[in-house]
């Protein structure tokens, strides 16, 4: 039995523990794109804050414990999945509290262990571990079914997923587990992004398989925390991963190679139906970008370890000590082991907004320091770059402009701004 492992960081933690808008967008490009000039054209993005949440001096209501997703509805309301706590936090346009969903528990509307959000078409999609799958809310709030997937047939979907148009949801894969070493239904060489849908009775199918680089091929690294073992595949630092988003079209845009290359997928037949290039070329990975990478990741690892002493500390396990299980040297020992991919991936995220634009973030190449942010129309043409110390892609676009970010302080503790692009903001 073997099982494929997603290598999300989110999750990782979450193992370690055990524990839109309609908007009028042109008519897409359809066919080959031609290169895009590789000269930037300096472009900036004038926002206003909001409204911002959490943090120390939070009203009970937003003293947020762990956020897992954000999300905006056709209201403007911002809606908080905290993990932690098992319930979601709708917010109104003007930054109050206006209500709760869902809650810890087993019955209807209640949640197990959620880990992230999707809110689209009109419904609130939660993806809950414990249940194996979702729980799907209306728009008010209110239950309306669980759908469950097949462990051995469908996988789960992680953190990483995007909604189509049509309400069905597109993700890489937490685990399959698949019998024997080989078979009919073995997979091609690649990763696949699953295609899954929310209505009762239907299974998951793959749409699209990305492209994976070899494995590392050093030794898997052994760790236990709060009495159970398991073991993770070598840290490669700068593996290229697949970064994908869906546009409001319904074609989805994947970035899964290592220079600047964004495939652009139908997902009813996971054919390409064209294809976005800038001819920039990845940094070559040497001695001072594998010291300064080493040096980050012991930092995240420290990070990890403390936040993950410190919730198990406030949630329903406080009589569980995480620091006996030696989870802080255990995690800084597999970065002192990792491993280096040769060149840093030119692409590092990719986003749509409700305008059908495609933010494109890439690397800087000197680790842990921001990048330039390329703007893409949704014809294709190219608009613009943002510089590295503008605004970022948000953690969720919404409507009319408006755009939440999550903040997280060195003790955990998460505080949610929303800001508003300015009309016609984009200016060269």
């Amino acid at each position: 039995m073997k099982h494929a492992m997603s290598r999300t960081p989110r999750l990782l933690a979450f193992l370690l523990l055990g524990a839109a808008c309609a908007f009028a967008v042109p008519d897409p490009v359809r066919s080959q794109v031609p290169s895009l000039d590789g000269t930037d054209r300096p472009i900036r993005l004038d926002a206003v804050e909001l409204f911002r949440v959490g943090g120390m001096e939070a009203p009970s209501w937003a003293e947020f414990g762990a956020v897992g997703s954000l999300g905006f509805d056709g209201d403007g309301n911002l809606l908080v999945l905290d993990t932690q706590a098992a319930s979601i936090t709708r917010i109104s346009p003007e930054g109050e509290f206006a209500g709760t969903i869902g809650g810890p528990g087993e019955g209807p509307g209640e949640l197990v262990m959620p880990l992230a959000m999707l809110v689209a078409a009109d419904r609130i999609a939660v993806l809950d571990l414990g249940r194996q799958g979702f729980a799907l809310f209306g728009a008010d709030g209110g239950w309306i079914r669980n759908v469950t997937f097949d462990l051995l047939r469908d996988g789960l979907p992680t953190e990483e997923m995007v909604a189509l148009p049509s309400g069905d949801i597109v993700a890489r894969m937490t685990m399959r587990i698949m019998l024997g070493e080989s078979g009919s239904d073995a997979p091609p060489q690649g990763e696949p992004l699953q295609r899954y849908s929310l209505e009762p009775g239907r299974r998951a199918e793959p749409v699209y398989y990305t492209w994976e680089p070899p494995a590392p091929g050093g030794p898997d690294t052994r760790m236990s925390a709060m009495g159970i073992s398991f073991s993770l595949p070598q840290l490669q630092a700068f593996r290229p991963e697949p970064r994908f988003t869906a546009l409001p079209d319904g074609r989805l845009a994947v970035a899964d190679s290592v220079d600047y290359r964004i495939r652009l997928i139908d997902p009813e037949d996971g054919g390409q139906v064209g294809e976005l290039r800038r001819p920039i070329e990845p940094v070559a990975v040497d001695g001072r970008i594998r010291e300064l990478e080493r040096e980050r990741q012991r930092e995240l690892a420290m990070r990890a370890s403390n936040r993950a002493i410190a919730t198990t500390s406030r949630g329903p396990s406080s009589g569980v000590s995480l620091s006996s299980s030696g989870m802080n040297e255990q995690l800084v020992a597999r970065v002192e082991e990792m491993t280096f991919y040769p060149e840093i991936p030119v692409i590092e995220r990719i986003a749509a907004d409700p305008l059908g634009r495609l933010w494109v973030a890439r690397a800087s190449g000197t680790p842990g320091e921001p990048g330039p942010i390329d703007l893409i129309g949704a014809d294709g043409r190219y608009l613009g770059t943002l510089p590295a110390d503008g605004v970022r892609i948000p953690d969720v676009f919404g409507p009319g402009g408006r755009m939440a970010f999550v903040d997280t302080d060195d003790l955990g503790l998460p505080t949610i701004r929303v800001l508003r692009a300015t009309s016609d903001s984009v200016v060269g």
